[in-house]
């Protein structure tokens, strides 16, 4: 969340990775303004504006804006599924250019061509010219060519070269139209088959997902590899890149040319600058790497797809996107990805492996020999071949043409960046700040925020609502009026508009909102009450009109009410809980944390038995004496809330919240015997009708409430829906789990599906779902800051350090697992009724496939509106010739692939609205002006896994021994963590194979550096890491993600020392797994750390759930108890891998790089030793403390190796820049004056002349202490090159 910029205008949190570090400007600009400069972008070859209105917008938006909209080809309303003639004209442009027929197209785009014909052969000679003095690479591939020269020096000949003749693609939207043939709606090869389609563009790999297995090489002679890579001789190496780099025709032809009369064969190619370090105001600027991709002409889909995600990063040879001449946003790393499906199969002895007779034991290990003449490299199989060392330039061949790897190699690099870099860390990870909200009820008086209301309804919210709508100095409307000054417009009625956005309100401190009425009154102003209006308060509280009973994406203006839906206010908090979940790479549930709950949520009336004698009983719990419930010390739930047991003579009373009737109703061990006899002898529906009349009573009232509630008579009987006036009273409740046979009470009986009948539970009368703000889902930089350093925190933070996150993709590779069910998943199936969606692994279907989808009425009418709509329109229209169905993945081998996926918009591409709120909501909070952000670190770090039932059939072992939330002290967390184990996954290769934390399997240096990061992390910062479980919760219990979803509802309604391990442990609320005897025999299950208790629960979830107890079973709690013999071999599953990975930690070498602690538990997890502590060794433990590191001589060795590493990068970002500066004066070069003044160089210069001293003197290793610092052990390992400097690029 970012500063406002000299407009008052707020930099929205949405990052363009290319060039400059300034974000760009598009949350504020208002909507038709958008709409606008998308259409100025997307307009026809014969429609565009005269450059005096183009300069007229620009200086309305921004140049900046302007352009960086443009770099990720987001349209939003104003995209179209037609070609644009624009972007026509310019690929034939470029054609020509590179020597090649331009594509049959209009007459008046013919003679545009002969026009600038005498332009394009200067061009022509010009390349000739540069070609012939070795000038002729842009400078970021003379900075890799410069690597491979010297890399590959005196390895057999020549070192293989670049290619000089590329298309570039140097603007979102030429990869999209280059995949397809002119005019055409399909195109298809022996790689991939390719359809435009009315949504967009469908790919279809040959194979529908890939292997992990035996697809990571690396080549030997760089850095360390871990012994899950396979080492590749420098020598094969150079003969893979050489074919990598000499195509076959058929593979090299570009797509939209497949059809002329002489197709163009080309390498196509694409900068990227993905964001590799946060920024951090007065620390760190944001900082980006580069990457270069080049592909065989017929793979323009996979550039089209990384340039979907990381943002075009313009043209590669213009100065202004050189990153070495802005060292200050550049990380000085430089990567290479080369596309070669073609080098499949090239044989083993030809690329100079050795015969298995002369190969040494690693290469046995690993594969890389020969016995046969005819045997091919690692069996014909994909892979991927990485060479790099600690110089900055990673090149990557990936053999195949997976979109998935495309992507996953750009993560890889960054990982390689962060590590070589210093101070930060790529994440595999999910996350979102989760803005707690409630149900206000139909009045809620603003004055009583955290007080009992004298107005509206008496259901107090508690203490936990109070002290999350806390601040440290209460505000008015004039400290808004202040902050905001002219980004508002005040209204004569006494409250202020948001300019950017008129549906959000800003009313003062008084307001007086009634549903009734519906208006919102403060003094003697009154403004009408409306749907789909933010009002915010001078707290950050925001309030809002909202349909309770639908949980519909997005609803019409006027669109009538279901039988179940009613309008309420909801209430939601100025700060949110910023959760970080690392997780397993696949299944673990890093993406669920951010997602939509109210997709589990049903909704349907309040039951009442028989009414009369129900409000009997109601009556009698209201009325019931409390005082003498507790069976020792423990503190009355009353008391709790600040409330005098002998003060309260009815649970009606303003004064006791919804949270205490759930406590005085819940079982307690703390009880007498006779108290928690009477909670169960309590009917289900009594308990949540009693929390029914509580949320809906007023005190005006007094005992008279029975009036207000009533049934109708139904054939003469009381009916069973209860009305509160004219209207059904509603109930939600929300799926956990699903029922199996071995339900203990319920069992599911003549099924084999375990997925059929759900297990659904009530939500309490007051919970609204978070708003939540989607922050990262994948691919995460972070940054680990001393709190010091960090302006504006809230309050209630007093961590030592705060990592600060980043999503780094704009749009996500989503697999919509339940897509497949109509209806079901209404986020994919409005994002693939929308043009423009690049899918892949559907089914493209003509119109006589969708009209069968479509006269299936009942099937049909399951889909949302917005689909209904796509598949309609499409019937209805000529062209194209197919259309994807949301719920029809690709059929492989004649049943749907397991792995169907769609890029989907970032909600900080689509939902700046929400930032925004989300951002105000804050910066009112905390006072903090417009001139600065507003920090948001990770608050909670909550990761995630995934587990299994073992399956004998595939060789998949046990692995179900967690309950839904665990608790992992340093060393049990690092165990788990260095031994990435991973139960059975939906794609990939399932259990056991890929971790979040050591990247593995694709990681390009060695795991270890990635652990050492992450233990310093966690340990200078202090974060309390809890783990939820996905998949299953013991082997019988099946739980799909609905624990990742529940965890940030419960998470974020914690207040902070509640948050804290020792809070819970202390408090009964964690309990250590402790070994256990069975057959004779110790199970060592203490390697669970803790895990969560009936307590927990009961506290916690009793937040979100009405009838929290009944949420868990005992035998989820305790996954032992469902049967021991799986749960030993879990336990085993974990030891032995936690030995075996160990084992291979030390035997590899990668122990002797570790740090001190890590090493340690490497040789305790092999050995069960290391200088004779164990793992509850104190001595060992004491080793991972904050103190311990802090003080140690390791860490501060991290420190003074960045010291050193930032004063050689910039030094050499110095020269750079001075000798451009330098060799642009010479009297002729007037190109390169220009380019010095446009870019401002010699200000650029004085800036990192002021940080080189500044990182050079002795006071700034003070500044990074409770920073990560950077790894010594990779720039001191024998072949990290670091003292062979690569030649700097050429002038431009």
């Amino acid at each position: 969340l970012h500063a406002a910029d000299a407009t008052g205008r707020f930099d929205s949190p949405l990052r363009m990775r290319g060039g400059d570090a300034t974000a760009a400007d598009f949350g504020r600009a208002q909507a038709p303004m958008k709409r606008q400069v998308a259409r100025v972008l997307s307009q026809g070859f014969d429609q565009i504006k005269p450059a005096d209105e183009v300069k007229v917008l620009e200086e309305k938006i921004g140049a900046t804006m302007t352009k960086k909209l443009e770099r990720i080809g987001y349209k939003g309303e104003s995209a179209t599924g037609e070609e644009d003639p624009f972007l026509t004209a310019y690929v034939n442009l470029k054609l020509a250019a590179c020597g090649s027929a331009p594509v049959k197209t209009s007459a008046k785009e013919e003679n545009f061509l002969r026009l600038v014909e005498p332009i394009l052969k200067s061009y022509q000679e010009q390349q000739h010219v540069l070609s012939s003095k070795g000038l002729d690479l842009c400078p970021a591939d003379q900075r890799i060519q410069a690597f491979l020269d010297s890399y590959l020096e005196g390895v057999d000949g020549p070192v293989p070269k670049l290619p000089v003749r590329q298309f570039k693609m140097d603007r979102h939207g030429l990869a999209k139209m280059l995949s397809l043939p002119k005019g055409k709606d399909k195109f298809q090869n022996d790689y991939i088959s390719s359809y435009r389609c009315s949504q967009g563009i469908v790919h279809n790999p040959t194979s529908d997902k890939r292997t992990t297995k035996g697809v990571f090489h690396i080549v030997d002679g760089g850095l360390p590899a871990s012994a899950d890579k396979k080492l590749v001789p420098k020598i094969a190496f150079k003969r893979i890149l050489e074919k990598a780099l000499q195509p076959p025709s058929a593979l090299h032809t570009l797509p939209y040319t497949a059809d002329q009369e002489k197709p163009t064969e080309i390498f196509a190619t694409l900068l990227l600058r993905p964001l590799s370090n946060p920024e951090v105001p007065g620390f760190m600027p944001e900082r980006t790497s580069e990457t270069r991709f080049f592909v065989p002409g017929s793979c323009t889909s996979n550039l089209d797809f990384v340039e979907s995600i990381f943002g075009n990063g313009d043209n590669p040879d213009l100065a202004e996107n050189d990153a070495a001449l802005d060292p200050e946003h550049w990380t000085g790393v430089t990567g290479c990805v080369i596309l070669a499906p073609h080098v499949l199969g090239m044989n083993a002895k030809e690329l100079g492996l050795p015969h298995k007779s002369k190969a040494n034991e690693r290469q046995i290990k690993d594969g890389m020999y020969y016995e046969k003449d005819d045997d091919l490299y690692n069996q014909g199989g994909a892979f991927k071949l990485s060479c790099r060392d600690a110089r900055g330039v990673p090149l990557t061949v990936i053999a195949d043409n997976y979109f998935g790897y495309c992507k996953k190699e750009v993560k890889t690099q960054l990982g390689y960046t962060a590590n070589v870099h210093g101070l930060s860390e790529e994440e595999h990870a999910g996350g979102c700040i989760a803005f707690p909200a409630f149900d206000l009820g139909e009045v809620f008086d603003a004055t009583s925020l955290g007080k009992v209301s004298p107005k509206g309804n008496a259901a107090f919210l508690g203490e936990t609502h109070k002290h999350l709508s806390s601040q440290k100095t209460p505000t008015t409307f004039k400290n808004v009026v202040d902050l905001l000054g002219d980004t508002i417009e005040m209204k004569p009625e006494g409250y202020a508009v948001d300019k950017a956005y008129p549906d959000i309100f800003y009313v003062p401190e008084n307001a007086v909102f009634s549903m009734p009425d519906q208006s919102v009154t403060f003094g003697d102003k009154k403004i009408n009450l409306a749907p789909r209006i933010t009002y915010i308060l001078p707290s950050g509280y925001k309030v809002e009109m909202v349909k309770k009973g639908s949980n519909n994406i997005s609803t019409k203006k006027g669109a009538q009410s279901g039988q179940y839906e009613k309008w309420h206010l909801k209430g939601t908090v100025a700060e949110g809980a910023n959760l970080h979940k690392p997780a397993t790479v696949s299944g673990g549930g890093k993406s669920e944390i951010s997602k939509r709950l109210q997709d589990m949520i049903k909704f349907g009336p309040v039951f009442a038995n028989d009414v009369s004698d129900d409000f009997d009983q109601i009556e009698q719990i209201f009325a019931k004496d409390y005082t003498k419930i507790l069976s020792g010390d423990t503190k009355h739930p009353f008391e709790e809330s600040g409330v005098k047991t002998a003060d309260i003579k009815t649970l009606l009373d303003a004064k006791i919240s919804t949270g205490i009737i759930i406590k005085l109703l819940s079982p307690f061990p703390q009880y007498t015997d006779e108290h928690n006899a009477w909670i169960r002898s309590i009917p289900t529906h009594i308990r949540e009708l009693a929390l029914v009349i509580k949320q809906n009573y007023k005190p005006e009232w007094g005992d008279s409430w029975r009036q207000h509630f009533h049934t109708d008579a139904i054939n003469g009987a009381l009916g069973h829906e209860l009305k509160y006036g004219e209207s059904p009273l509603l109930s939600s409740y929300i799926r956990v789990g699903f029922r199996s046979k071995y339900d203990k009470d319920i069992p599911l009986k003549d099924t084999t599906d375990d997925h059929l009948a759900w297990k659904t539970f009530t939500l309490r009368q007051d919970f609204f779902p978070c708003d939540k703000l989607q922050t990262e889902d994948d691919i995460t930089a972070s940054i680990v800051v001393p709190r010091d350093l960090i302006k504006g925190l809230n309050y209630k933070l007093d961590g030592p350090s705060y990592k600060l996150s980043q999503n780094v993709e704009f749009r996500l590779f989503q697999r919509p697992d339940e897509a497949i069910h109509p209806g079901y998943d209404k986020v994919t199936e409005l994002d693939m009724s929308r043009p423009g969606c690049f899918i892949a692994n559907f089914e493209p279907m003509n119109r006589e496939q969708i009209q069968k989808i479509v006269d299936d009425t009942v099937g049909f009418e399951k889909f949302t509106e917005p689909m209904q709509e796509r598949l309609m329109e499409f019937l209805n229209s000529a062209t194209p010739e197919y259309c994807i169905s949301s719920a029809h993945p690709r059929l492989v081998d004649g049943k749907p692939t397991a792995n169907p996926r769609y890029l989907q918009d970032s909600m900080e591409v689509t939902d700046i609205r929400a930032f925004h709120v989300g951002e105000t909501g804050a910066r009112l909070a905390r006072q903090i002006p417009l001139s600065d952000s507003v920090p948001v670190p990770v608050t909670s770090v909550l990761c995630g896994r995934r587990n299994n039932a073992p399956d004998e059939k595939n060789n998949v072992p046990a692995l179900a021994v967690h309950n839904p939330i665990h608790y992992f002290e340093l060393p049990e967390l690092f165990m788990e963590f260095t031994s990435s184990m991973t139960g059975k996954s939906p794609s990939t290769t399932g259990a056991g194979s890929e971790g979040a934390l050591t990247k593995g399997p694709f990681n390009m240096i060695s795991m270890v550096h990635d652990l050492n990061a992450a233990l310093v992390s966690y340990a200078v910062s202090g974060y309390d890491t809890f783990i939820s479980s996905a998949g299953v919760i013991g082997p019988n219990k099946p739980v799909d993600h609905d624990i990742s979803l529940l965890v940030p509802e419960v998470w974020s309604r914690m207040r902070e020392d509640e948050r804290s391990a020792k809070y819970l442990i202390e408090n009964g609320y964690l309990e250590k797994c402790e070994p256990i005897e069975h057959n004779g025999k110790m199970i060592p299950a203490n390697v669970l750390g803790y895990r969560i208790t009936e307590a927990f629960i009961k506290h916690f979830f009793g937040r979100v759930f009405a009838n929290p107890s009944t949420v868990f079973d005992a035998d989820i709690l305790r996954p032992e108890l469902q049967n021991m013999d799986i749960f030993e071999a879990g336990i085993n599953t974990i030891t032995e891998t936690n030995k075996r990975v160990g084992k291979a930690y030390v035997e590899d070498g990668s122990a002797d790089m570790a740090v001190p602690p890590l090493k340690a538990l490497f040789h305790i997890m092999a050995n069960g030793e290391y200088e004779g502590m164990t793992l509850d060794d104190p001595k060992f433990r004491a080793m991972w403390s904050r103190e311990a590191v802090m003080g140690s001589d390791w860490y501060k060795a991290r420190l003074s190796e960045f010291q050193l590493r930032e004063s050689e990068r910039l030094k050499r970002g110095l020269k750079y820049l001075e000798d451009y500066v330098a060799q642009s004066k010479t009297q002729s070069d007037w190109k390169g004056k220009q380019i010095v003044e446009d870019l401002g160089l010699e200000a650029r210069i004085e800036r990192i002349q002021e940080q080189l001293k500044k990182v050079e003197a002795p006071t700034f290793l003070k500044t990074l202490e409770g920073t990560l610092g950077v790894d010594p052990a990779i720039f001191a390992c024998e072949n990290s090159n670091i003292d062979k400097p690569l030649s700097p690029a050429s002038r431009h």
